[in-house]
């Protein structure tokens, strides 16, 4: 099948084309988010607490977590309030992860699909999404992010909002992460779907000087 254009139909084209392009391509990323993925790559291992509250539908959930990450494949979280207090994870890559649950059974080890429900949040986050390297990662998937500046219990900030596309399988339409101006790494972040908040996620007593080895894993 033979196909020709004239000169002044494909300039058209060629620009509906670029045009198209220049749209998709994600804007260059801005001061704060720049500071932080500087910050982050410096980063080796942390330690922190989360305080957590999401909803799914009419259900909440509470929790504060203690939560380790070391680069690039390990991970643990533990639950020290709220429901399953008690119960942990720890990921070392792959699919799976190791873990128990509290009360009563806290003694029983138990290696299930990082998806499993015993090993997820009330919205079927899995522990990875607790990481500063999730929130890399919502950046890097919003081709949109704008910044301003906030504050957070008093502490100046740097406000990225991030917007999806569109919305993603969980309905989740945009993150808003917190940044402190200090150190450039989260302090909170925001999941929205449509206008509700559906999840906030708090990161207090950030340290990056845990020196954590394969083996605290």
């Amino acid at each position: 099948m033979k196909i020709s254009f004239s000169l002044r139909r494909t300039a058209v084209v060629v620009g509906v084309v670029a045009a198209a392009l220049s749209a998709s391509r994600p804007a260059a990323a801005g001061p704060a988010e720049t500071a932080f993925t500087d910050a982050w790559a410096k980063v080796t291992s942390y330690t922190t607490t989360i305080v957590v509250h999401e909803t799914n539908g009419k259900d909440t959930q509470d929790r504060t977590y203690h939560y380790a990450y070391l680069k690039p494949h390990f991970a643990r979280i533990d639950v020290v309030e709220g429901p399953g207090k008690g119960g942990g994870a720890v990921w070392t890559g792959g699919d799976t992860v190791r873990g128990h649950q509290g009360g009563f059974l806290s003694g029983i080890q138990l290696t299930v699909s990082i998806h499993d429900s015993r090993a997820v949040s009330l919205r079927g986050d899995t522990l990875l999404r607790a990481s500063f390297q999730s929130v890399a990662d919502d950046l890097k998937a919003s081709s949109n992010v704008t910044e301003s500046a906030g504050t957070v219990e008093g502490q100046a900030v740097d406000v990225l909002t991030a917007p999806l596309a569109s919305a993603d399988t969980e309905g989740v339409t945009k993150h808003v992460i917190y940044l402190s101006k200090t150190t450039h790494l989260p302090v909170q972040r925001t999941t929205y779907a449509g206008d509700q908040a559906v999840k906030n996620e708090r990161f207090t007593d950030v340290n990056t000087s845990a020196n954590l080895k394969e083996s605290d894993f």
